[in-house]
C-alpha cells in the first residue's frame, strides 16, 4: 500500500517514454549494418542508451529525494532500517530504470536479431550498474538542494559527463565516464576493465557525495568529500593512462567456420551464411592475381590483427553491409587486393601489420580489375604517378616490385615492422 501510494505521488515515471525515445535515438544511430546475430553486439548496442538512462535515473532520484525531504517521511518511520526506507523511497526511480533497461534490450534485439550473450552480458551489467551509481549521486544532490535545482543539475551533469569528454583532446577523460562508443568486433572483444573503471569512478563520486551529505555539519565532512574525489580521479587516470583514444581489446576465442578449399574461407560463426558466397566472389580476383605470378592463398580468414597469420593464409577484410543494402563487389575486390599484400608479406617472412602499402594495394586492385578511376580517386596524386611508372615496367619486374613492396615493411607501424 505504501509502495502504491509512493508510485502514484511520484513524477519519476513520467520520464519513461521521453527517455526511451532519446535512448532509442542513440541505439538506432549505432545500428547501421544488417542484423549480425552477434550476442556481444546486442549487449553493447543496448548499452549505447546509458547516457540517457543514467541521466533520467539521476534526475528522477534527485527529484524524489527532494520530495521526500519536504514530506519528512524518512524522519517518521524510524522503526524501519535505512535500507528499507531508501528502497521504498526510490521504488519509482528503480522501476523507471528497469523500464529503460528492458526497452534498450528490446531495441537492440530488433537491430541484431539476438539477445545479448557472452561478453555482451557485461555491457548489459554496465547499463544497470552505472545508472545505479548515478541514482545515488542524484539522491545525494536532492537531499541538500532544492529539487528544482538538484534534478536538472543531476540529469544535465550526468549527460555532460558521459557525452562531452568524447570531444576533448585528452583521451583518458573519456574512459572514466562510462559512455562507450564503438563496439567489439567479431574478432576482438573489449576487456572487462573498460566497464569496471567507470563503475569504480561513479562509486567513488557517489561515496564522496554521500560522505558530504551525512557529514556536512562536521568540520571534516567537506574535506573527506574532496579527498575521496581526488583519490577517485587520480586512481581512475592511472588505470586508463596508457589506453590512448582506443579502449583495450583482446582476441575473441571462438571456433571458426570454414568452407571450400583452395582457397578455404574461414569466418566467425555469425558470418557462416556468407562464407560460401565470399569464397565464390573471391575466385575470379584471385585467379587474376595468380595469372600475373602472385602466389594464391590456401585460406582466407577473418581473424584478429593480434593473431599472427600462418604462411599461405591471407586476412579477409570484410564486414556486414549497411542496413537495407547489398554487399559492394568493388569494395570486396579492393579488400582482396589489400589481403594480397599482407599475405604475400607473411609468405615471404615479412611483417604482418595488416596496414598494406597503398601503392602495392592499388597495383593489386588494378590487376584484379577494379575501375582505374576509382583507384586513382582513392590515392594521392604523387602515389598515382609512382604507380604509373611501375605499371610501365615489364610484367616480371612489376611482380618483383610487388613482392619487395609487400615485404619491405616501410608502410607498417614502427613497432610492427
Amino acid at each position: 500500500m505504501i509502495t502504491w501510494a509512493n508510485l502514484r505521488s511520484s513524477a519519476a515515471l513520467w520520464l519513461a517514454l521521453p527517455a526511451m525515445f532519446y535512448a532509442g535515438l542513440y541505439i538506432d544511430d549505432a545500428a547501421y549494418t544488417a542484423p549480425s546475430g552477434y550476442g556481444v553486439e546486442s549487449g553493447e548496442l543496448a548499452a549505447y542508451g546509458v547516457a540517457i538512462v543514467a541521466s533520467a535515473v539521476s534526475g528522477a532520484a534527485a527529484w524524489e529525494a527532494g520530495r521526500h525531504r519536504l514530506l519528512g517521511a524518512a524522519r517518521t518511520v524510524g522503526g524501519r532500517s535505512l535500507v528499507q526506507q531508501l528502497f521504498r523511497a526510490t521504488t519509482p526511480v528503480l522501476l523507471l530504470h528497469l523500464f529503460l533497461v528492458i526497452g534498450s534490450l528490446v531495441m537492440a534485439h530488433g537491430a541484431v536479431d539476438v539477445w545479448p550473450s557472452g561478453a555482451g552480458l557485461l555491457a548489459v551489467a554496465h547499463l544497470i550498474v552505472l545508472p545505479l551509481g548515478w541514482l545515488t549521486i542524484g539522491w545525494c544532490l536532492g537531499t541538500v538542494l532544492p529539487r528544482s535545482i538538484a534534478a536538472p543539475l543531476a540529469a544535465i551533469g550526468c549527460w555532460a559527463w558521459l557525452s562531452m569528454p568524447h570531444t576533448w583532446s585528452s583521451p583518458w577523460v573519456r574512459h572514466l565516464g562510462g559512455f562507450i562508443d564503438g563496439a567489439s568486433t567479431v574478432t576482438d572483444i573489449r576487456k572487462p576493465a573498460v566497464y569496471v573503471v567507470p563503475w569504480l569512478v561513479v562509486a567513488g563520486v557517489a561515496l564522496a557525495l554521500w560522505l558530504f551529505v551525512h557529514m556536512r555539519r562536521r568540520a571534516w565532512g567537506a574535506a573527506a568529500c574532496v579527498l575521496m574525489l581526488a583519490i577517485t580521479f587520480v586512481t581512475g587516470r592511472a588505470l586508463v593512462a596508457d589506453w590512448g583514444y582506443q579502449r583495450p581489446t583482446s582476441p575473441r576465442n571462438v571456433a571458426m567456420t570454414c568452407v571450400g578449399a583452395r582457397p578455404s574461407v574461414c569466418v566467425p560463426p555469425e558470418y557462416e551464411q556468407y562464407a560460401e558466397q565470399l569464397r565464390q566472389d573471391a575466385l575470379v580476383p584471385l585467379s587474376r592475381l595468380e595469372a600475373v605470378g602472385v602466389t594464391p592463398p590456401r585460406e582466407l580468414r577473418i581473424s584478429s590483427d593480434a593473431i599472427p597469420l600462418k604462411p599461405g593464409t591471407w586476412p579477409l577484410f570484410w564486414s556486414l553491409p549497411p542496413v537495407q543494402s547489398q554487399p559492394n563487389p568493388a569494395q570486396y575486390a579492393v579488400n582482396l587486393a589489400q589481403s594480397a599484400v599482407v599475405g604475400t608479406a607473411v609468405l615471404a617472412g615479412g611483417p604482418d601489420c595488416r596496414q598494406p602499402s597503398v601503392i602495392a594495394s592499388a597495383w593489386a586492385a588494378l590487376v584484379i580489375g577494379v575501375d582505374e578511376q576509382s583507384v586513382r580517386q582513392a590515392m594521392l596524386e604523387t602515389d598515382w604517378v609512382a604507380l604509373q611508372k611501375i605499371r610501365r615496367l615489364p610484367a616480371t619486374e612489376q611482380l618483383g616490385w610487388f613482392d619487395e613492396a609487400a615485404t619491405s615493411g616501410g608502410h607498417c607501424p614502427r613497432d610492427t615492422a
